[in-house]
């Protein structure tokens, strides 16, 4: 049986910009002297974990540039779900067995997946226990025991290998998805108090902003 794995925020090759400015490394805190390192840890840490035969969903900010050269060395069927960084052309794109724009909505051992690369709020079938799998954060938005969402970027990652899936299942089955439940469970009444309240809102901000323009 083949395996799946997921991650995100690879930036293989994103280094610092010509004035020394920026970087992954120093953006994200990663403990690396320099790019080149970075890169051969990350790579290693993939091919050590994924199987040429596993698929691998790669939810957002896979490289800065050269994606040919990253595609080439990484094991496994690699699903792509572009990011904020994923620039690259028709022959890159090519070489992924899937390639989706921004992102994919799976059902994965039967279970639903909404696969970005920003996280949501809110996603289609999440109070029926889907799961929303993203990146970007670098970890640093605050997990609830309430919600069935992961950042599964690499920074969050052990030894910054890709997840298994059957671990992320597992972590989510744990959640309690209370918050889910208080929404969809609210009285006709409270929804739409909730509704007049924000057209209320809204009306009195149009109101303002016509007498500043």
């Amino acid at each position: 049986m083949n395996d799946m794995y997921v991650t995100a925020d690879l930036h293989l090759g994103h280094s610092q910009n010509q004035h020394g400015f920026g970087g992954i490394i120093h953006h994200a805190n990663r403990p690396f002297s320099c790019i080149e390192e970075h890169d051969q840890f990350l790579i290693a840490q993939w091919n050590k974990t994924v199987g040429q035969k596993d698929t691998i969903y790669i939810l957002g900010d896979f490289a800065w540039r050269n994606h040919n050269h990253y595609i080439g060395g990484l094991r496994g069927k690699k699903i792509m779900i572009t990011g904020s960084h994923d620039k690259m052309n028709q022959d890159s794109i090519r070489l992924f067995t899937e390639y989706h724009e921004g992102m994919l909505v799976r059902t994965l051992n039967k279970i639903p997946f909404v696969l970005t690369h920003c996280a949501m709020l809110v996603w289609e079938r999440s109070h029926y226990g889907a799961i929303n799998l993203h990146g970007h954060s670098h970890q640093r938005l605050e997990e609830h025991d309430a919600i069935r969402r992961m950042d599964v970027g690499v920074d969050g990652a052990i030894d910054y290998t890709p997840w298994s899936l059957d671990f992320i299942i597992y972590k989510m089955e744990l959640k309690t998805n209370q918050e889910d439940h208080k929404r969809y469970t609210r009285s006709e009444e409270e929804l739409n108090m909730i509704v007049f309240k924000n057209k209320t809102n809204n009306a009195r901000m149009f109101a303002k902003y016509k007498t500043t323009t």
